[in-house]
């Protein structure tokens, strides 16, 4: 990838001297920035800009590293194929009119996505701007000649965007307004070859960037794209487009149900340590404070709040609560410091309201600011400082390189909000970025930011683990040709005598096709009962009458059975069960999502799964700590540490359990969902009492 991020030498295919055209702003960026030749390419011209132009590239006396095409659409398969007999590596792509322009456009880009496979050829794009590096001061983009004449910020955000003109609209309002320093933007568009992967695999040993956001519409490959997001020692941010939930068409199981388009996605980044942003700005904000503090800090996320108005401090502690920061507890000494600032009759508490402390200094040298911030870092029970502040205010005076000075020697974070004059703020923000001091202008967003910064991240795994090997597994043999080659919804007899072979525990049951067995199996099993009618394709039996509870005794159970034969019309059989006790009813289940392969799902379960609509998903296979990050992902935590009287959950064996489901659907590929629903949680550990397995 480097002859597309270090090239020696640049053509541009659609070269102008037109100084209102694409092809004149990418010459003109070129010969701003870049330190290698440059040659432009069009049979109209002998020279532009100074350079000489060249009729082909073939006519180029030279090697040429990387190719910037900006021609046309139609034009674009005849200039990809001089790059291929040029011999060169890479190609940027910036035309539109591709298969985002209809069916013509489409053609077009199956064309070239042809030429990539049969001549090896990197073809990033079409439809982008292409990249822009602060860093290394290379612009190979058509953005705004004169916007890149007025220099970026250089940091070590590196950026990848599928939008093209979003992409220039983050670098214009990065530097316009001072908000971050930048290392690589990347626009990506249709991604016919070179996607974010590939972006993402050259960023986690680029040297230059420390931290990569990423909006998408699409992921090229899933499980590519999580095995590298895994193995990432960077903090990522993903900014997904296209997530409203259409819900899972053609949905067999209540798991498959659950599993709307975006909700497997999110829970699967969160699984590799992703973390996820909501809108561009916040996107950018999370970013620029993971580039501030890229390791998680020490502590818990005890803050201490240094505020201008109590209020604010008031409601930054609100917001606090909401999340996984808490207000610290300061030390006698802390408060003793601090005391020295105040009047006598204001109490020196958290959040701390230094303004009596500024009235009561008025004409003197005490920079309050500095004291308090002192007094606090030094504090073992506080892990970071959120600083409010008042730009432009008379009485204060904010020392932002003091500030970081401090923040520094302490290894504490230090987040500061700007509330007051425009034009002084936006100075004082502009000196921030420089010092490496996160500002911010909302009060929610640096709480958040600062929530995100202290986020748990799980552990490093160079690769997503492979399935365990099940000991002593003894699958059926009339189960393997059904697991080979069967089709559709499986009974949940069956399904769970299959479960049952890899280890996930399943309730006593029998099935019975006559009342002189069923009364054979109620007396084995023992009262009360659980009865369902079991017929072909019925997965969701309660809706359909087949199910019934507690039955009490012999003649109770001989009712039920004629019944229950009468609604499937003497087609079904009879599932005779062990009623079992258990306050906590959970759902878990797998489904194989196109883009990321098997995944496991948690959730509540019985028949309010679909009401609360509340599930969770892990890319399998899973380690341990997978599992377990998964339960404790879970929202329902109440449920599981014990719940009306009701045990704990064994959340090891919960976690074994989970781990064998990704591994069935690792082993099977022919399994499309697995839905045990409800698995319920008794004082023995996990039990499931109905479960399908979906095939196709």
């Amino acid at each position: 990838m480097d002859f597309f991020f270090k090239p020696q030498s640049v053509a541009v295919i659609g070269a102008t001297p037109n100084p209102i055209k694409g092809g004149n702003a990418i010459i003109k960026n070129l010969i701003t920035c870049f330190k290698g030749k440059i040659y432009p390419v069009n049979p109209k011209y002998r020279e532009i800009e100074g350079l000489t132009c060249y009729s082909s590239l073939t006519d180029i006396p030279a090697s040429v590293d990387l190719a910037i095409v900006f021609v046309p659409a139609r034009q674009v398969p005849s200039a990809i194929e001089e790059c291929i007999v040029k011999k060169i590596p890479g190609v940027m792509i910036e035309s539109g009119g591709f298969a985002e322009a209809g069916p013509e456009g489409q053609v077009l880009q199956q064309k070239l996505a042809a030429m990539v496979r049969k001549s090896g050829i990197r073809l990033w794009g079409p439809n982008c701007m292409g990249l822009v590096d602060a860093v290394n001061k290379n612009v190979f983009s058509f953005m705004s000649a004169e916007a890149v004449k007025k220099g970026f910020a250089a940091g070590s955000v590196s950026l990848i965007v599928q939008s093209g003109m979003l992409s220039a609209s983050f670098l214009v309002d990065i530097m316009s307004n001072g908000i971050m320093g930048v290392s690589k933007v990347c626009s990506i568009g249709n991604k016919i070859d070179v996607n974010e992967s590939d972006l993402l695999d050259y960023f986690i040993n680029d040297p230059d960037t420390g931290v990569i956001g990423l909006y998408l519409e699409s992921i090229s490959s899933g499980r590519r794209f999580m095995e590298l997001c895994r193995k990432c020692p960077k903090p990522i941010v993903v900014l997904k487009g296209g997530k409203s939930p259409k819900g899972a068409e053609a949905a067999m199981s209540h798991t498959a149900s659950l599993a709307s388009n975006h909700r497997v996605l999110a829970s699967v980044l969160a699984q590799a340590g992703v973390f996820e942003a909501n809108d561009f700005k916040q996107m950018m904000d999370l970013c620029r404070s993971l580039a501030a503090y890229p390791q998680r800090p020490a502590g818990t996320g005890r803050v201490a709040l240094l505020t201008f108005s109590g209020a604010s401090g008031i409601v930054a502690a609100d917001f606090m609560d909401k999340m996984d920061l808490s207000v610290a507890e300061l030390a006698s000494q802390t408060k003793s410091d601090l005391q020295k600032l105040f009047p006598v009759w204001m109490p020196a508490t958290n959040p701390v309201d230094i303004w009596p402390a500024m009235e009561k200094n008025i004409g003197t040298d005490v920079d309050v600011y500095h004291e308090s911030l002192k007094a606090v870092l030094a504090d073992s029970g506080v892990d970071a400082v959120l600083l409010i502040t008042f730009p432009g205010n008379a009485l204060i005076s904010l020392d932002l390189a003091d500030i970081a000075a401090q923040s520094g020697v302490a290894r504490k974070p230090v987040f500061v909000l700007l509330m007051g004059l425009r034009d002084e703020a936006f100075r004082l923000q502009k000196e921030a970025m420089s010092l490496g001091v996160p500002v911010f202008q909302e009060l929610y967003r640096m709480v958040e930011c600062l929530d995100t910064v202290f986020r748990s991240r799980p552990s490093i795994n160079v690769l997503v683990p492979k399935p365990a090997a099940f000991s002593g597994v003894s699958v059926s043999p009339d189960h393997v040709p059904l697991l080979e080659s069967g089709l559709g919804p499986q009974d949940e007899y069956v399904s769970k005598q299959i479960l049952q072979s890899y280890g996930i525990p399943a309730v006593q049951e029998q099935l019975v096709d006559n009342i002189e067995e069923c009364l054979k199996a109620a007396d084995s099993l023992g009262y009360p009962l659980v009865m369902k009618g079991l017929v072909a394709g019925g997965v969701h039996k309660t809706e359909m009458g087949l199910v019934q509870l507690g039955v009490p005794d012999g003649k109770a159970a001989t009712g039920i059975f004629a019944g229950l034969m009468e609604k499937m019309n003497g087609q079904g059989k009879v599932l005779l069960q062990q009623q079992v006790q258990g306050k906590v009813e959970l759902i878990a289940g797998l489904i194989r999502d196109p883009q990321l392969g098997p995944c496991v799902m948690l959730g509540i379960g019985g028949i309010m799964a679909e009401v609360f609509d509340e599930a969770i998903f892990a890319m399998a296979p899973l380690s341990r700590e997978d599992a377990l990050n998964l339960i404790a992902r879970f929202r329902g935590q109440k449920l599981l540490n014990g719940f009306r009287g009701a045990p704990p959950v064994d959340r090891d064996s919960l976690a074994a359990m989970l781990i064998a489901l990704g591994n069935v659907g690792m082993l099977y590929p022919r399994i499309k969902e697995i839905d045990i629903n409800p698995l319920i949680m008794t004082t023995a550990g996990a039990v499931a009492v109905d479960a399908t397995i979906v095939l196709g």
